[in-house]
């Protein structure tokens, strides 16, 4: 290569390991270019690709103007070409070129705090096709020369050097996809739809939504949306993102000014997604966990109703629960419970994009309406047939469902325990029978953050679908239907 790296000037060409996003003809386009700096000692190039080390295409052509170009197409699937790129000179053939294990699938990001990039010492599942971009760099200090030379890698990891458990919160990591998101997801992909897929993480850990947006009077690599955009961008998958997967709104529950705040801001993240990835056609939100969040007094139960609101607003946006995921610590999850949130979004992500077909329902419960059909009853709506775990024990003590209501008598006054002395399902609907006669305006279900007069962060009972036991959707000052006269 050094013989000619002084006259010939490669302006574009595949990087080993690299992946290329198929169309919606299954193929992507690979495109070698360049041009000649000086006189031209030769004038024919030709280019040999070889597909799972079968020669597979050969194509010759001359110079134009001192510039060179040649395009081939690959196809989709568990294959891996290889790209020589020869020039020929005294009537022979020298290689300067080449580029190997390259493969051709679907790209998608990962993005928000924690829980959207954990990685596990368990997550040990690894796959040729599996790929990611670029050092995975969750504090908030820019990129330096050497996370700029982590490019494109083997192999996507969820693990972690040196991780015992679940974490690497604030660890560089290159080709760091995390558990669930990652690895898990890409392997559901890969081993039943047979597309090598791609996956970059973004995530930063304990970052509040205006720590992930973009803020152009900043130089890129200072924010966590420019380290993610940069990522993407070099991996020339910029218009190529099919979906981002959203973990995030912990950090965002701490006061009144930042969940209110919330919604706005998430429109102006959502319409700079669309604008750098151009290609984006949907969002999976994850609407998150009681607990987390830094301070005592939290706001968790109104950032979850905001989270259910951004799921009606947006046609893009599909939301996935993550009640009752199995393992959770306070904050973080089991590496169980990360498998957990693969195998929820999963059926979402295949029905979208692999027209895979279900004979279950794959979202999560949500509330469809609150109705009194007497004084002392209220029946909850859902769009699916529901399940009910009446009791769970939790610390040593036994907490019931029927506790887990709240209601008030405007949207602005405070929440009280609704007293509920029996709760019974009916196909879709969640019967409440109530102590006594009532007249609330508003109902909320679950508490915020901690079992009622304790410091115990709740989990559990929880409701769930009945064909899929994902948790139901939790809402917040949902109105009730009120009484006839």
């Amino acid at each position: 290569m050094s013989l000619f790296a002084q006259k010939i000037r490669i302006t574009e060409a595949p990087e080993d390991y690299q992946l290329y996003a198929r169309d919606s003809s299954n193929t992507a386009e690979v495109l070698i270019s360049g041009n000649i700096k000086g006189t031209p000692d030769f004038k024919e190039f030709s280019l040999k690709v070889f597909k799972d080390n079968v020669l597979y295409n050969t194509q010759k052509d001359s110079l134009v103007d001192k510039k060179f170009s040649v395009s081939t197409e690959i196809n989709s699937g568990l294959h891996e070409y290889r790209f020589e790129f020869y020039i020929k000179k005294n009537n022979v053939d020298s290689l300067y070129f080449s580029a190997d294990h390259v493969v051709c699938g679907d790209a998608y990001i990962i993005t928000g705090q924690s829980n959207s990039h954990a990685s596990s010492s368990l997550s040990t599942y690894s796959n040729p096709y599996c790929r990611s971009f670029g050092g995975v760099k969750t504090g908030y200090e820019t990129y330096n020369d050497d996370d700029r030379k982590v490019r494109w890698g083997g192999m996507a990891t969820g693990n972690l050097e040196g991780l015992d458990g679940v974490g690497g919160w604030f660890k560089k990591n290159p080709f760091a996809v995390g558990a669930w998101g990652g690895m898990e997801l890409m392997r559901l992909i890969v081993e039943k739809h047979q597309v090598p897929v791609c996956i970059i993480n973004g995530g930063s850990g304990s970052s509040s939504i205006e720590k992930n947006m973009l803020y152009p009077e900043q130089p890129s690599l200072e924010t966590s949306f420019g380290r993610l955009a940069y990522r993407v961008d070099q991996a020339g998958l910029k218009d190529k993102i099919k979906a981002i997967f959203w973990h995030q709104g912990e950090s965002n529950s701490v006061s009144v000014e930042s969940y209110q705040g919330y919604a706005a801001n998430f429109d102006v993240l959502l319409n700079d997604w669309k604008r750098v990835y151009t290609s984006l056609e949907k969002v999976y939100l994850f609407q998150i966990h009681p607990g987390c969040g830094r301070n005592p007094e939290s706001y968790l139960s109104e950032m979850r109703e905001v989270q259910n609101k951004i799921d009606k607003k947006y046609e893009m946006v599909n939301i996935m629960s993550t009640l009752g995921v199995t393992g959770h610590d306070g904050c973080h999850f089991s590496y169980d419970g990360y498998l957990e949130f693969a195998k929820r979004i999963y059926p979402l992500v295949a029905r979208d994009y692999y027209n895979e077909k279900f004979d279950f329902t794959i979202t999560p419960p949500k509330l469809l309406s609150a109705n009194y059909t007497g004084s002392k009853k209220i029946i909850l709506n859902f769009d699916q047939s529901i399940l009910l775990e009446e009791k769970r024990e939790v610390n040593g003590v036994v907490h019931y469902l029927k506790d887990q209501f709240f209601a008030s008598e405007d949207s602005n006054s405070e929440q009280m325990p609704l007293e509920v002395k029996r709760v019974d399902v009916k196909d879709n609907s969640l019967i409440l029978t109530l102590k006594k006669a009532s007249n609330y305006k508003f109902i909320t279900y679950l508490p915020s953050k901690f079992y009622v007069g304790t410091r115990d962060i709740y989990n559990g009972p929880w409701l769930s679908g009945r064909e899929n036991n994902i948790g139901a959707l939790s809402f917040d000052r949902r109105s009730i239907t009120q009484l006839k006269d």
